[in-house]
């Protein structure tokens, strides 16, 4: 069975060579040491929007700007959003490519006609770029994805919303925001899918001559 997440898959597919050598032989790509403050900011934004659940109001950063509710159910969200390839998160099976997908979302949104909106964080230490929210996009499509194939209707678009440090004061940080809103596609995210597969049950492919991590490995 190949395993892959919504956030790791565009990482994975960089370099066909990795890809190849991580499904086949378990050769994965060196990882570092874990950046833990992005994980952590996720969490003060996943707090924060909670305090805004159930009531008439949304979140400052996004009032006014989306039409649509924070989705209620919060043992269903929060089910959502704990993952591990073992249990929890929103995950789903595609047999005849051999492939289980599964991830955490961050935030869901509810459309006026009951669909759902994927809904991610992202916190960066600067400003976004023109194209920032392009390298999410295999991320949000593959969200889409997951829910459909779960029975859920969703939307034809999701969100991001990237957070980045502006000023500090003691014992305050204060945060710049900017929303993203995106078009997602499952039968996209089901092409990314397909090659995958392709890539991984295929013969040995050369490495990307820009990969850091072949030329570490000399392959």
């Amino acid at each position: 069975m190949i395993k892959v997440s919504p956030s790791g898959i565009s990482s994975l597919l960089e370099c066909h060579r990795c890809l190849w050598l991580q499904m086949n032989e378990s050769v994965k790509r060196p990882r570092g040491i874990y950046p833990s403050l992005p994980d952590g900011m996720d969490n003060v934004f996943k707090n924060y929007f909670d305090e805004y659940r159930g009531g008439d109001a949304l979140p400052p950063e996004i009032e006014g700007k989306i039409d649509a509710r924070l989705f209620d159910d919060r043992k269903k969200l929060n089910a959502w959003r704990e993952f591990n390839f073992g249990r929890g998160g929103i995950r789903a099976s595609f047999p005849e490519m051999d492939i289980e997908v599964a991830g955490a979302i961050d935030e869901l949104l509810v459309a006026p006609d009951g669909k759902l909106i994927p809904f991610d964080f992202k916190t960066r230490g600067y400003p976004t770029k023109e194209d920032t929210h392009e390298h999410y996009r295999t991320q949000l499509d593959l969200y889409a994805l997951l829910f459909k194939k779960n029975g859920f209707e969703v939307s034809t678009h999701a969100y991001l919303l990237f957070f980045w440090p502006q000023s500090y004061g003691i014992g305050n940080a204060n945060f710049k925001s900017e929303l993203v809103k995106m078009d997602v596609s499952p039968s996209r995210a089901l092409s990314v899918l397909e090659e995958v597969h392709k890539i991984a049950t295929g013969p040995s492919p050369k490495s990307h001559e820009k990969c850091e991590y072949c030329m570490f490995r000399g392959i």
